[in-house]
């Protein structure tokens, strides 16, 4: 089997190839594995999905970070859905046995949580947000490209997994600052951060924690690589 996985932003990608990435340059990996920096959001997911498709993937990844829903769901825990629910409400459910292995070799190792991961087409900033989310889900965390990329490797009739850690959980809040100064990639724009900051000075120390909550996030899928390799387990 060839893993292809995506990643939307420029952080999520580097933790797997270690260097920045080029957006829509193809990484090889070792152990056959191959990236691909999609950018956010699902139509740019389902267009990296069906390139690795066509390089030659044989099972689809999605990867990187993800929005906590429901308490204990904090920074840092692992989430290994068993099912992605997508927007228009359709249902989508990763290959049973690559799960099980990932979360039997995983879960001595990180916070892990197995359930349900939800889609959003937009970014979900605040706590009311958040709760609002769940009540229509009922999903315990979300991110804005998994269900996208689920759909794709359905239609190819391929394997299917979700590797997301918990950046920020329900409680966090996203200040304006950082939404308006991020591009599609994820990466910091720093004229357009500091005018945000002039004009919004009191979202400094929100900024700080997102920082801090980032190295975190960070942290635990460089275990998932350190732990169940860079072909993440895969049958």
């Amino acid at each position: 089997m060839r893993p292809g996985i995506i990643a939307a932003t420029a952080g999520e990608a580097r933790i797997l190839a270690k260097v920045p990435i080029p957006a829509g340059e193809l990484i090889h990996l070792p152990e056959g594995s191959m990236v691909l920096l999609s950018g956010m959001g699902a139509n740019r997911a389902r267009s990296a999905a069906r390139t690795l498709l066509e390089k030659g993937a044989t099972v689809l990844v999605s990867w990187g970070f993800a929005g906590g829903l429901i308490p204990g769901i904090s920074t840092g825990s692992l989430i290994i859905p068993e099912c992605i629910v997508a927007p228009d409400q359709s249902i989508y459910h990763v290959d049973p046995v690559w799960h099980e292995r990932l979360c039997s070799r995983l879960e001595t190792y990180v916070g892990l949580h197995r359930g349900t991961l939800a889609e959003s087409a937009l970014v979900l900033a605040d706590s009311t947000e958040k709760t609002a989310f769940f009540q229509r889900t009922g999903a315990m965390a979300v991110d804005m490209e998994s269900a996208s990329i689920a759909l794709a490797a359905k239609e190819a009739g391929v394997p299917f997994m979700v590797i997301r850690a918990i950046m920020d959980g329900v409680e966090m809040v996203i200040p304006r600052s950082v939404l308006n100064s991020f591009d599609k990639f994820g990466r910091v724009q720093p004229a357009r951060l500091f005018s945000s900051l002039v004009r919004r000075p009191a979202e400094l120390m929100a900024l700080v924690r997102l920082c801090r909550n980032f190295q975190i996030a960070r942290a635990t899928l460089t275990t998932v690589v350190r732990q169940a390799g860079s072909n993440m387990l895969c049958p």
